[in-house]
């Protein structure tokens, strides 16, 4: 790797705890922080279900790159977005810690601490220090929970989307009024099970070449191999060929799409299979798919010793639909708006519904259209009352078992009326409370553009009479902002005039609205009074009844639907409140289960 026989390059095999007693350094040449959402809670979601199966059991994450500068200081040479985002995890348990009074001085050393500069002065330091363009400043306000900056761009709003989500992530899994201690032992799992590997070399340009020598040869081995050598056991040796040009595509199909083949095998089991594992619960873990093929009862059931074609068939056809029905389409590739609003809900890491969809991928499109939207209602209030992931997992795995059963449309409908209907009516009181408590802070972004974006297709078909099943792609896009009614960064006067509750009362769900670009940036942070006139020209109803609403003959759809809204003279914490239970009655009528 290098002609210089002084350089010695050290593997160190670190957790968390060891990996911030250190300070890193993201020089202002490496890419900038590129992590979304989706990215940040696909993380947090494998390290709890690691932390759920067994807290002693050590989840490794991969390896860094990194060389020590002369400050003492390691410069992230590779591995630099999954150090960010821990880095952002500790931040936001300081955070939660602190709002629920937990001592936070071990994570406090993990953020900051004292170190000696090349001059010898001790100086106050961040553990990790990114210098790249319009983020170099951003962790320091992360780490001391300072507002969110408004008009954020760039990897300056990734960070803050990311940090959000981990905030938002720990309260839905850890609530506020429960025991703290499951919470504590979530983050020393973190703190020490978490482990990877940290290569360390003296000379930069070492450090550089190991980083092109691990992008250029990859992995190692696939995870699926030891399924592809219990199937290749079960051919002739003519028909080798044939049955490895099948497996090709089939990982050509996962590995383009960047689905880890062991997530897809477990769903393809749970949704076309009988499962019971040995703490008796229909789902299946990762490292217990191989002993799940093995087994007589489930060789069986797969029949792959005897039609092993036909199951790798079958694995092809899974696949395709898994990944079609991911990205919003049906099985032949065309857009379904169910599905496409599933993913603008999941956010692009939730794929338990993938479960479901499998075992019902056969079913006629009418009847597939009908199973899809009944699966977003559920989905949306699975989201807003903050069910536990695992609950998904084991409802949808258990009904994946009736649905491959079914064969008619009624039979669907029974499906429904038994299994899904009564889930939504036991969490109604739930999802009320929950509803009225959805604020900025308290779910996702993305999440919050959906139920904005839903409702105001909702009043906009309803206002025309047109009743087509449509995307949110005119709702969700670049063009169109959430526009705060009261505004995000306002006028002193009116801060003084709404009062202390102000911040609280501006990410409330009913303070928000959709509205164009242009329009946004001329109502600025004026008064309601000033704004509404503004409101009165958006072709969004949702934004435009806020001024006035229409007025079209005696019995009209338009009169109907005015029924359901209220427009606004004033604008103040009753209005808001107001209007969070006005959209609370529409999202009853928008999501809700058809039978």
């Amino acid at each position: 790797m290098t002609n210089n026989a002084n350089i010695q390059i050290q593997f160190n095999y670190l957790d968390v705890e060891n990996c911030f007693k250190n300070f890193y350094v993201v020089p202002e040449y490496q890419r900038e922080y590129v992590w979304t959402e989706i990215q940040i809670n696909q993380l947090l979601d494998d390290i709890f279900e690691e932390f759920d199966f067994n807290p002693n059991k050590e989840y490794f994450i991969g390896s860094t790159v990194v060389f020590k500068n002369n400050d003492g200081f390691y410069e992230l040479i590779d591995g630099q977005q999954r150090t960010t985002s821990i880095f952002l995890i500790i931040c936001a348990f300081k955070q939660i810690y602190k709002e629920r009074e937990i001592d936070t001085d071990t994570i406090e050393r993990m953020i900051k601490d004292k170190t000696v500069n090349s001059l010898g002065d001790s100086v106050d330091c961040y553990k990790l220090e990114l210098q790249y363009k319009d983020s170099s400043d951003v962790l320091s306000k992360i780490a001391n929970n300072l507002e969110r900056p408004e008009n954020l761009k760039g990897s300056a709003e990734r960070l803050y989307n990311s940090y959000e989500s981990v905030i938002n992530f720990l309260k839905n899994k850890f609530k506020e009024d429960e025991d703290p201690i499951l919470l504590k032992k979530f983050f020393v799992y973190i703190y020490r099970k978490l482990k990877f590997i940290q290569i360390e070399t003296p000379e930069i340009n070492d450090a550089l070449k190991i980083f092109e020598t691990i992008n250029e040869r990859g992995v190692g081995l696939n995870p699926m191999d030891l399924l592809k050598n219990l199937l290749f056991r079960q051919v002739d040796r003519n028909d080798f060929n044939s049955l490895k040009d099948k497996w090709k595509t089939l990982i050509k199909i996962l590995e383009k799409n960047n689905e880890k083949p062991l997530r897809f095998l477990r769903y393809f089991i749970m949704s076309n299979y009988k499962v019971n594992n040995q703490r008796g619960e229909e789902i299946i873990r990762e490292e217990e798919i191989y002993k799940w093929f093995i087994k007589p009862e489930n060789i069986a059931q797969c029949n792959y010793e005897k039609k092993p074609f036909e199951f790798v068939e079958l694995l092809l056809e899974n696949a395709n639909c898994y990944i079609n029905f991911f990205k919003g389409l049906n099985k032949d590739g065309s857009k379904n708006v169910y599905l496409d609003n599933i993913s603008k809900l999941g956010g692009g890491a939730f794929k338990q519904h993938l479960i479901l969809l499998l075992a019902g991928r056969n079913l006629p499109q009418d009847q597939f259209n009908y199973f899809a939207k009944q699966i977003e209602t559920l989905v949306f209030y699975y989201f807003i009352t903050k069910e536990q992931t695992k609950e998904f997992e084991r409802n949808f795995s258990k009904w994946a078992k009736s649905i491959l059963k079914i064969t008619s449309q009624q039979e669907l409908i029974n499906f429904v009326r038994e299994n899904i209907a009564p889930v939504i009516d036991a969490k109604e009181n739930e999802y009320k409370v929950a509803f009225l408590e959805t604020r900025q802070n308290n779910l996702q972004q993305y999440r919050i553009r959906y139920i904005l974006a839903k409702i105001a297709q909702y009043l906009d078909q309803e206002r025309l009479g047109t009743y087509i099943p449509q995307v949110l792609d005119n709702y969700i896009t670049k063009g169109v902002e959430i526009e705060h009614i009261l505004p995000f960064n306002p006028a002193q006067e009116l801060r003084v005039e709404i009062g202390e509750e102000y911040d609280d009362l501006k990410i409330r769900l009913g303070n928000l609205t959709l509205l164009e670009k242009t329009m946004n940036i001329v109502v600025s942070n004026d008064f309601y009074s000033k704004k509404v006139n503004e409101y009165a020209k958006s072709p969004f109803y949702l934004s435009k009844s806020l001024s006035g609403l229409d007025n079209i003959g005696v019995n009209s759809s338009v009169t109907r639907l005015n029924q359901k809204l209220k427009s606004f003279e004033t604008w103040n914490k009753e209005s808001i409140i107001e209007r969070q239970n006005m959209l609370l009655d529409l999202s009853k009528d928008i999501w809700k289960i058809e039978v």
